[in-house]
């Protein structure tokens, strides 16, 4: 005997109206967008603050690992909600160590032993930024993921080159042990976010003093490395080391769990 909660259930998925399995509103896109030009209200006030905070202890130990003695730090800002463009590049500049024809007219850095000292931002890295915004479709709105990944592609295509895009996350929580894992391998790692912290630290005998830059704008940051610290045994910081895009902090630490969402996180690599 069929039971009539079970008829109905199938009439609804032919109607195709049972709640839950089909019509759901697809999740709002996250446009990315913050620059270092950009204000925020009225009064010409940025979004951004800057935080004072210290970290004391007893003990403290450091996991580090670093892609680059200095790594590409781009912030060129050709026009508004730029920071996807100037992450691509970055991811650029970085593989152009590899073929220095994905920027033209432009030496890419030096290597120094085992390690590699990036070349500062010039003219020619500024028009990659410039063909980069054109490529994914930027406008004083944002960037999508999808519009990053695909403008990046395209672009990469066009230099006669491949990309390769791997999830870092666990669900949708980011894996820092993922991240870590493809650090490794030479694979630096897009953080798309919701809200973001850049870092400096300074460390001291018994006391680490912080420097903050937070902001609660959507933005896309490129991460080159990491710091995990442990104080006392049981503290546990999480740093990316990333080129942040925003002109007056193009480098420090983004702290994983730190007044931020990540949205998504991917390992980059262009073959």
């Amino acid at each position: 005997m069929i039971k009539f909660g079970a008829l109905a259930l199938s009439a609804m998925l032919l109607a195709g109206g049972a709640a839950g399995l089909v019509k759901q509103p697809a999740q709002e896109e996250v446009f990315y967008r913050d620059s270092y030009d950009i204000t925020y209200d009225e009064s010409g006030s940025s979004n951004a603050i800057i935080e004072s905070l210290s970290v004391t202890y007893s003990t403290r130990t450091r996991d580090t690992y670093a892609q680059a003695l200095r790594f590409p730090t781009y912030s060129y800002t050709p026009a508004a909600s730029a920071c996807a463009a100037i992450a691509g590049a970055n991811l650029v500049g970085f593989f152009d160590r590899y073929d220095e024809n994905l920027i033209p007219n432009h030496s890419s850095g030096t290597a120094v032993g085992t390690t590699y000292i990036y070349s500062s931002e010039d003219s020619a890295v500024q028009a990659v930024i410039r063909e980069l915004y054109s490529y994914m479709g930027t406008t004083a709105t944002g960037t999508t993921e999808k519009k990053f990944k695909d403008g990046l592609t395209n672009f990469c295509k066009d230099k006669g080159h491949g990309i390769t895009f791997t999830s870092c996350m666990q669900g949708d929580s980011f894996s820092y042990s993922l991240a870590q894992n493809y650090l490794k391998q030479n694979q630096p790692i897009a953080l798309f976010l919701s809200g973001y912290n850049v870092t400096t630290m300074t460390e001291n005998s018994n006391n680490d003093s912080l420097s903050v830059y937070v902001s609660d704008a959507p933005h896309i940051m490129i991460g080159f490395g990491y710091k995990t610290y442990v104080y006392d045994g049981n503290r546990v910081y999480n740093y990316i080391s990333v080129a942040s895009g925003i002109a007056e902090n193009v480098t420090g630490l983004f702290n994983t769990n730190y007044k931020t969402k990540i949205n998504n996180a991917l390992a980059v690599k262009i073959t």
